[in-house]
């Protein structure tokens, strides 16, 4: 399968996207998103401006009527400082900062995890920020797998000195599978400003850590709507980002989208908060 379209953010309606064909496109194809350049990518999204100035403009209204403005980036402060000494830490995008390391995890871990997670696959679930209940999460239509810390202390270990923090900062460690036409559509991992979640009260997550259990040929990249950044799934890879400022104000920036799998999919995540957990139910 061959990328055909592109998605480009909308000035000023944001998180709103829009899909850019970038060859002819047969009526009943699949639709397979590519990653271009940040310069090609403004381009793309002045053209789109351009020529449906009228509908974007109509389309900023409603936006601001569901969504208050995010803060600028100049405004967000700084960010959690990780172990920029680990082995292998490598820099994908510097501003806002995603950073990668090849072989956090070894083939033999990856494999164990799959192997822990496949008997315990269920929907994944989400707060309703309005309800306060918990539902199925439309948004993100893989199924996932908590793994307890204490059934892989030597990659919590792992994560705790990459991330320099402490292990009641981690969020329950989760198996993620997507198979064939699953997705996770956009979002940042952030809240904007304090919440109460997941065994943390009134916190935020300050950084995103999440590797890749198994190679994958065709589909399921995590895409960096904003960066122009694509990353394509390598067995082992840790991918880390930083969604929320120390002020917990939430980055926009990051925000990114598990595109459509083809190839089976399968992740580890975590997400580091800045105070410590208050709910032991959570370990």
């Amino acid at each position: 399968l061959q990328a055909n379209c592109v998605s480009v953010p909308i000035a000023g309606a944001l998180p709103l996207h829009c899909l850019v064909a970038t060859t002819n496109i047969s009526k009943g194809s699949s639709l397979l998103r590519s990653t271009i350049s940040p310069g090609e990518l403004d381009w793309h999204a002045a053209q789109v401006e351009k020529r449906y100035k009228e509908k974007i403009a109509e389309l900023k209204i409603y936006v601001s009527m569901v969504q208050p403005p995010f803060p600028e980036a100049d405004s967000l402060g700084t960010f959690h400082a990780i172990n920029r000494e680990y082995p292998g830490l490598r820099v994908l995008h510097g501003d806002p900062e995603v950073l990668a390391i090849d072989g956090f995890l070894t083939d033999q871990e990856c494999d164990d995890l799959i192997e822990s997670a496949t008997s315990r696959l269920v929907e994944c679930v989400t707060k309703n920020p309005r309800t306060g209940e918990v539902e199925v999460d439309e948004d993100r239509t893989s199924t996932n797998a908590n793994i307890a810390r204490s059934e892989v202390p030597a990659i919590v270990a792992k994560l705790t000195e990459l991330a320099k923090c402490d292990e009641r900062q981690l969020e329950s460690l989760q198996i993620l599978h997507y198979t064939q036409g699953q997705q996770f559509k956009s979002h940042t991992d952030g809240f904007r400003g304090p919440a109460t979640a997941c065994g943390f009260v009134n916190s935020g997550r300050l950084a995103t850590i999440f590797c890749y259990l198994n190679t994958v040929e065709h589909g399921g990249s995590t895409i960096f709507n904003k960066l122009g950044l694509e990353i394509r799934p390598r067995k082992g890879m840790a991918v880390v980002h930083f969604p929320q400022a120390l002020g917990l104000e939430e980055d926009a920036r990051t925000e990114h989208t598990g595109a459509e799998a083809v190839d089976d999919k399968w992740l580890l995540t975590t997400w580091v908060w800045k105070h410590f957990r208050s709910d032991e139910r959570y370990t």
